[in-house]
């Protein structure tokens, strides 16, 4: 966790770094500032439990909506709501048994329901509001305009997950969970008109709290949710 703290914060030392720098722009403010969009594409969980794993990949999907305002052509700040799914499984080292009840056991214990781990796989929807900064990589070493841009964004969330064990035909659900998310977003995009828009991007967010897959931690310590896809925006 400490690790990830001093990850997060040297991107935010940057943003601070370079703020003056993009203030100072002599194109200060772009012609239109506002901006509003769509964005959808896949997600993947990472906890005990895991999307992709030696055997096998669970694709998930997400998609969700944003607005944001150019400070310049560095520097942005940008806020938004998204939703997902996705179903996460054991790795071949988790030879364990779980019950009903989330308990990790080593064999199957007598008058209780449960599965070997292999056996079963969580279902996980999940809600996010962020808000982030934009750090337009190509705006600082370029001073003419440019329908191109390369971005790092710093990310702060507040997340729900609600996740349910699936089994022999069995769905299980628990207690949806509240979590803090950091983490962030890279993303390559390209303006087709004055007023449109269009980027991929790639993202990831560290939860805090409880793990969202609702495995008991043992040996993997991850609680991530990864996400990937395109976004759509119209310049205000």
């Amino acid at each position: 966790m400490k690790l990830f703290k001093k990850r997060l914060i040297l991107p935010l030392l940057l943003v601070a770094a370079v703020s003056p720098m993009a203030w100072g722009q002599t194109t200060a403010r772009a012609e239109k500032p506002w901006y509003v969009g769509v964005q959808a594409g896949t997600s993947f969980g990472q906890g005990t439990f895991r999307s992709i794993t030696k055997h096998d990949t669970n694709w998930g999907f997400q998609g969700g909506v944003y607005e944001g305002y150019r400070f310049s052509r560095v520097l942005s700040l940008e806020g938004g709501f998204q939703l997902g799914k996705q179903d996460q499984q054991s790795q071949d080292c988790c030879p364990f048994w779980l019950s009903q009840d989330g308990v990790r056991y080593y064999s199957p214990v007598l008058d209780q329901t449960g599965w070997f781990y292999k056996d079963v796989k969580t279902s996980t929807r999940w809600e996010k509001v962020y808000l982030q900064a934009n750090l337009n990589l190509l705006g600082l070493f370029s001073k003419k305009a440019c329908r191109w841009t390369v971005q790092v964004s710093p990310q702060l969330s507040v997340m729900t997950t609600a996740t349910k064990y699936v089994a022999e035909g069995q769905k299980i659900a628990h207690a949806t969970k509240w979590h803090l998310g950091l983490g962030g977003q890279a993303s390559i995009g390209f303006r087709i008109c004055n007023s449109i828009e269009a980027s991929v991007y790639g993202g990831i967010t560290r939860l805090t709290g409880k793990r969202f897959d609702n495995i008991p931690v043992h040996a993997h310590k991850s609680n991530h949710i990864l996400d990937a896809g395109v976004k759509i925006g119209l310049c205000l």
